[in-house]
Order: C-alpha cells, then structure tokens, then sequence
C-alpha cells in the first residue's frame, strides 16, 4: 500500500482496506494496549471511554479487568464502528459494550459521563488538539483518569507515512499540552518494543503513555 494511502487509512480506515488496515493495527499495538489498559486501574463499576478502539479487539481485556465495567467507544470510522459492534457482539447484546461514530473534538456524551479515558495513536489526527482535549476533559468525572499514548516524534519522523498528515510530539510538547487544557500530569512512560510497523517492517518503537487526571 502506498504511503499516502496508508496514512489515510490509518486516519480513518474505509473501503475494502478498512479490515486489513484494522488487523495489522491490532498485531502492532497489542501489547501497547495491554500495558494502557494495566495502567488505567480499572476497578469494579468504572466507566470507559476509548476514543478510537478501530475495531474493538481489545474490549474484552478491558471489561474483564473488573466487575461491571462500562465501555463506550468512539471512532471516526464507519466501517470500524460496524466491525467493532460485529465482533463484540455479545457485549453489545449483554449492554457491557456500546459503539459509536463520531469525534472527540465534539463527543457526543453528557458532561461526567466517564471516569476513565483511553486514547491510543490518535494524537497525531487532532488537528486542534486543545478542543478534542476540552471535551475529553468535559466527559471526564472529577479526578478521572486519562491515558494517552503515541509515537515519539524521534521515532515516528523515520516512518514512510508520516509526513501525510500526522502531527508528531515527544513527551515534553505532550505533557506542555495537556496541562493547558487542564489536566494534572500524574505519571509519564515510554513504551520500547521491537516488532511490525504498520508498514509490515520490523522497527524499533519508542512509545510515550501519558496518565493524567481531569
């Protein structure tokens, strides 16, 4: 796939691509996702909004971390949307799990709806960060937590898709970000593993984990 190509549908997966571009996400980030997901301290009854779950394959492993966890999860991507609610299918059906298509710069969800946020690589897509970071923070019940997680920038700047669209932060712009949307910066990580890129290629990864609490 060419670059630009990929870059788009990394953006938001569509067409005949939309489940291939999905699967191969799901084989790069899986242990980012696990390690996001430990690092939410999901307890018994939390709320979870996931922006951007692509086709949910990591629901299940958020759900069962505790009893009587909600999750809600939103993304740009019709078609991802519709995947998600076909794999999660018994979750939907038993009301553990909801989908919804739509973007986090106007998040379709009353003020104190959630007391935990999770937002794996799509920093790169907000093109006005501080207003998707405005209405996380609006969902969010005082002193929730909010894990975001995404390339380095000294990482991400040697990848062949980058340029086409992605807006690239190391942790020090990320952390200088959120503390101007509010946000108190609890903890900060950087996630090192060898394995497959979007791309198919064997890379290096850098990854940042941001928690912060509203």
């Amino acid at each position: 796939m060419e670059s630009h190509i990929l870059a788009s549908q990394l953006r938001c997966p569509n067409g005949a691509e939309a489940s291939e571009v999905a699967q191969r996400m799901n084989e790069a980030n899986r242990a980012l996702n696990h390690k996001c997901i430990e690092l939410l301290q999901l307890r018994a009854s939390d709320s979870l909004l996931e922006i951007g779950p692509g086709n949910g394959a990591f629901v299940a492993d958020i759900i069962d971390m505790a009893n009587n966890i909600s999750y809600m999860g939103l993304d740009w991507s019709a078609e991802m949307v519709a995947e998600a609610k076909r794999l999660n299918k018994r979750l939907v059906e038993q009301g553990r799990a909801q989908f919804q298509q739509g973007s986090s710069e106007q998040l379709p969800f009353e003020a104190s709806s959630f007391n935990k946020v999770l937002a794996v690589h799509t920093l790169y897509f907000w093109e006005n960060p501080g207003d998707h970071l405005a209405e996380v923070r609006r969902v969010m019940k005082p002193s929730s937590l909010f894990c975001i997680a995404f390339g380095d920038r000294s990482f991400m700047k040697e990848l062949p898709f980058v340029p086409y669209g992605f807006n690239l932060y190391d942790e020090a712009e990320a952390c200088t970000l959120l503390r101007s949307s509010g946000f108190q910066i609890i903890d900060t990580y950087q996630h090192e593993e060898s394995g497959r890129s979007n791309t198919g290629d064997q890379v290096n990864k850098v990854i940042n984990i941001i928690i912060s609490k509203a």
